[in-house]
C-alpha cells in the first residue's frame, strides 16, 4: 500500500511538538530582571569585618589623642623643669614616661570632652531620625545655618582677640578649634537638609576642605594643650617649693667629696677604723641637708632645705655603685 507525501509526517515531527509546547510553557524572566544579577548581600555582617570597621573609625582619632597626650607630657614636664632652673632632657624620661604623667591632670578635660561627645552623637541621632522623614526640613536648616554662622563668628571674634593682644587668654586657642568645627558641622547639616546626596564641589575641594579644618583643629588643641600645659608646670613647681619639708631626707655616704655647693648642705668626714679605710670604696664622707626630688635617666635629683624656685639650687648627680645613699623621714 502506497502513501502519498503530503499524508506522511516529517522525519521527527512527533519528538518536536513535545520539546515546543514545553518551551512554550516554561516561565520566562520576570520583567526588568537582569540576566546573571548577584542575590543579595547578608544583612549581617562578619564579627570581622564588624570589629575592623570600629577600628577604622576609631585609629585616626586615637592616634591623635595620643600624640596630644604626649606632647602634653613633654609640655608640662618641660614646663615645670624651668621653672625649677632645669633643662627637661635632664630628666631623660621616655615616652611611656611622658604619656603617664600626661595622664594626672587630663581626667577633667578628657571627661568633659567625653561627655560633649556622647551629646553630639545622641544630637545627632535625633538628626538622622528627621532627615528620613519625607518633606522638607526647615528646622535642621534653620539649625545648620544657625551654627554655620556662630562658628565662625566664634572663630573670626577670638582670632582678632588673640592677634590684638601681646599674651592671649588662656582658653583662645578651644574657641578657634571648636567655632571652626562648629562651622563645618553647620555647614553638613545645611547640605543635608537641602537633600544634597553629593557635595557639588569637586573632589579635591572636598579633601582639601576637610585637610584645612582637621589641620586648623589639630593646631589649635596643641596650642590650648600648650598653655595649660605651662600652667600646669609651673603650678607643680610652686607645689614642690612648697613641700620641700616633706621630701625624703637624702644622706650621702661617699669615699670622695662630692663638692656640692648648696645653702643648708654639708659635707664632713668620718671617723673610720684604720683596718676598714683601706677597703676599696669605703665611706670616708657623709653629706646631710638635702632632699630626694627623683631619680631617672641614671641621675639622682636633690634639693636642699629651705630651696625654692627663685633662689634654690638643684643638684644633680649620677648614680654610683661608689656613692651608697640612705633616706628617711
Amino acid at each position: 500500500m502506497t502513501e502519498t507525501a503530503g499524508e506522511r509526517p516529517p522525519s521527527g515531527a512527533t519528538a518536536a511538538a513535545p520539546l515546543a509546547a514545553t518551551a512554550s510553557t516554561a516561565p520566562g524572566p520576570a520583567p526588568g530582571a537582569r540576566s546573571g544579577a548577584s542575590p543579595p548581600p547578608a544583612a549581617d555582617e562578619s564579627p570581622l569585618r564588624s570589629s575592623l570597621s570600629v577600628l577604622t573609625t576609631l585609629g585616626p582619632p586615637v592616634t591623635v589623642a595620643g600624640a596630644l597626650m604626649l606632647y602634653y607630657g613633654w609640655a608640662r614636664t618641660d614646663q615645670q623643669a624651668r621653672a625649677m632652673g632645669l633643662d627637661v632632657s635632664l630628666f631623660g624620661y621616655t615616652t611611656q614616661d611622658y604619656v603617664l604623667r600626661s595622664v594626672r591632670t587630663l581626667y577633667l578635660p578628657l571627661l568633659v570632652l567625653g561627655v560633649l561627645a556622647l551629646g553630639w552623637l545622641t544630637a545627632q541621632q535625633s538628626v538622622n531620625r528627621r532627615l528620613l522623614r519625607p518633606g522638607p526640613h526647615r528646622r535642621i536648616l534653620l539649625a545648620g545655618w544657625t551654627i554655620l554662622g556662630l562658628g565662625l563668628s566664634i572663630a573670626l571674634l577670638t582670632l582678632a582677640v588673640g592677634i590684638s593682644r601681646n599674651r592671649p587668654p588662656l582658653l583662645l586657642p578651644l574657641a578657634i578649634a571648636a567655632g571652626v568645627a562648629a562651622a563645618a558641622y553647620g555647614g553638613s547639616l545645611v547640605r543635608a537638609a537641602r537633600g544634597t546626596e553629593r557635595d557639588p564641589a569637586p573632589p579635591w575641594q572636598r579633601a582639601l576642605r576637610t585637610l584645612l579644618v582637621s589641620a586648623v583643629v589639630a593646631l589649635a588643641l596643641f596650642w590650648q594643650l600648650s598653655d595649660f600645659a605651662g600652667a600646669i608646670g609651673r603650678g607643680y613647681a610652686d607645689e614642690v617649693a612648697a613641700s620641700v619639708p616633706a621630701l625624703p631626707r637624702a644622706t650621702a655616704y661617699s669615699p670622695v667629696p662630692l663638692g656640692i655647693q648648696a645653702p643648708g648642705v654639708v659635707e664632713e668626714p668620718i671617723d673610720i677604723d684604720p683596718s676598714a679605710a683601706e677597703a676599696p670604696g669605703a665611706a670616708r664622707y657623709r653629706i646631710t641637708g638635702l632632699r630626694l626630688l627623683t631619680q631617672s635617666g641614671g641621675r639622682i635629683f636633690l634639693l636642699h632645705d629651705g630651696w625654692t624656685p627663685e633662689t634654690g639650687t638643684v643638684v644633680v648627680l649620677p648614680v654610683d655603685d661608689e656613692v651608697r645613699w640612705q633616706f628617711s623621714r
